[in-house]
């Protein structure tokens, strides 16, 4: 008997943005791609750290040779090294570039507390005004406050099956295509379990899967899901992740 899974994908909004260039580091080769691209196009200048659902994303001025970054969860052990986004012309010139790293949101906790390493020298956030004194060492730490713990997935969970569902007029013939169909919306129709009501279960392993609605011709996002991602065809489509 196959397990079933309904997905409610955390929330963050992936933003398009002219051109960039990533490090290729393993930092990025173990985040998925898509989600980890976007989010580094919607950085446009320094400033304190963004806090979304699933990461904290801090940056820094590109000046210095290094920046690196630790925490308090890992009792500073351990020194994060930033990457850099370049933006560039058409003529492929650099006009502008920053200093990032994006952290994955550790579970269960409410506060982060950090230290940046910029050119060899121990310091505090210079972009973030949130700092504490640890009397118990005698430095200065920035602080994050998280207004809550990072979200479990939610909803009933048998093996790899996942229920799409779509809301909207009685009557409709409302399809799915995904990259696990290679985009063929003709392969999957939802069913109208109630009137305005549609669903669909179907099997899917382990993975990162884009999908979108069809009405006729027509493609669009699942709007209860503001999880989205640009694929390499250059579409808007909704993103879930089956564990």
């Amino acid at each position: 008997m196959k397990r079933l899974k309904t997905f409610l994908v955390t929330s963050f909004l992936l933003i398009c943005a002219t051109s960039f260039s990533i490090a290729e580091t393993k930092q990025t080769e173990e985040k998925d791609l898509y989600e980890y691209n976007n989010l580094v196009l919607s950085l446009s200048k320094p400033g304190k750290p963004i806090i979304t659902d699933k990461y904290i994303i801090f940056t820094a001025e590109s000046g210095p040779r290094f920046v690196g970054i630790s925490f308090d969860f890992e009792n500073y052990s351990t020194i994060h090294s930033f990457e850099i986004r370049k933006t560039r012309d058409v003529e492929n010139n650099v006009t502008s570039s920053i200093l990032f790293y994006l952290l994955e949101r550790p579970r269960n906790l409410t506060e982060v507390s950090y230290r940046l390493i910029i050119d060899g020298l121990w310091t505090s956030d210079p972009l973030n005004p949130e700092k504490q004194y640890d009397y118990k060492t005698g430095i200065t730490l920035s602080k994050i406050y998280l207004q809550n713990t990072i979200p479990e997935v939610t909803g009933y969970q048998e093996e790899s099956v996942v229920k799409f569902i779509y809301k909207g007029e009685p009557g409709q013939n409302v399809r799915l295509g995904g990259n696990f169909t290679n985009w063929d919306s003709w392969i999957y129709t939802l069913e109208e379990t109630k009137p305005g009501f549609y669903e669909l279960s179907i099997p899917l392993p382990t993975g990162i899967y884009y999908y979108n609605y069809y009405l006729g011709m027509n493609s669009f996002v699942d709007k209860t899901n503001p999880n989205r991602a640009y694929t390499p065809e250059g579409r808007t489509a909704s993103v879930i992740k089956v564990n």
